[in-house]
């Protein structure tokens, strides 16, 4: 299978057009990773925190269903939830919430009521749940990766999000040693990837793909032309 290439795109961020999704179908991003905006955004650096904080008075409930409907019937990204289990969350009563979605992916720790339950809804509907690793592992997180039948997002470096000059090569034993436990989903870096060479490096030490955040809003802020830029030049990163 080809390398994942996953990117972020925020719900609700009156800043960033919902019309540059035609530029990540455009430009081969495989799972646009929607954002839903949290008030809590523990693990993310400024450029995502300023974006949610703009989404905040917006309805992203109706931009994850705009989203869905863009990708509807054409081959191109899969659409998934990415979300803190924190909040309100109108997946937990809306049957409908993850109908023509790739999945879900629920930043919280093993067992998390929220996290459970938003899960739960998403198998229910057909659609992936995607696991989050933290950096460094924890084995209480490796246990519940293996069950994740979409993707697991490993954190490439700790600390917050944000761009960073190069990708740690101690991901290639925490690569392996998810293998090792077990961990048969596609294994995809994020956390600081924001160049063709972040991209190529991912793959090098082991992983399916990539996942970039920080880099694709700050691009998005700039207009479609540096968004264009950045996507294609991460699509042939991974194409070699």
């Amino acid at each position: 299978m080809p390398a994942r290439l996953v990117v972020y795109f925020p719900l609700g961020d009156p800043a960033v057009a919902p019309d540059l999704l035609d530029l990540y179908a455009d430009c081969g991003v495989d799972v646009v990773e929607c954002g839903w905006p949290s008030r809590e955004p523990y693990l993310d650096g400024p450029d995502v925190r300023a974006s949610m904080a703009r989404a905040l008075s917006h309805d992203a409930g109706a931009a994850w269903s705009a989203v869905r409907e863009r990708f509807a019937g054409r081959s191109g990204p899969s659409a998934l939830l990415m979300t803190y289990a924190t909040g309100r969350h109108p997946g937990l009563t809306d049957p409908q919430f993850f109908s023509r979605a790739y999945g879900v992916l629920a930043v919280a720790p093993p067992g998390d009521v929220v996290r459970s339950a938003l899960e739960a809804r998403a198998r229910a509907s057909g659609a992936a749940v995607c696991s989050f690793l933290p950096n460094p592992l924890i084995e209480d997180d490796i246990a519940e990766a293996r069950a994740a039948d979409g993707y697991v997002m490993l954190q490439a470096a700790p600390g917050l999000t944000g761009p960073r000059p190069s990708l740690d090569p101690g991901n290639a034993e925490r690569i392996a040693r998810l293998r090792d436990a077990g961990v048969a989903a596609p294994i995809v870096l994020g956390f600081g990837v924001s160049t063709p060479e972040h991209a190529r490096a991912a793959l090098a030490l082991g992983a399916d793909g990539v996942v970039v955040g920080s880099a694709a809003l700050r691009a998005s802020l700039q207009g479609p032309a540096a968004l264009a830029a950045l996507l294609n030049g991460l699509r042939r990163g991974l194409d070699g």
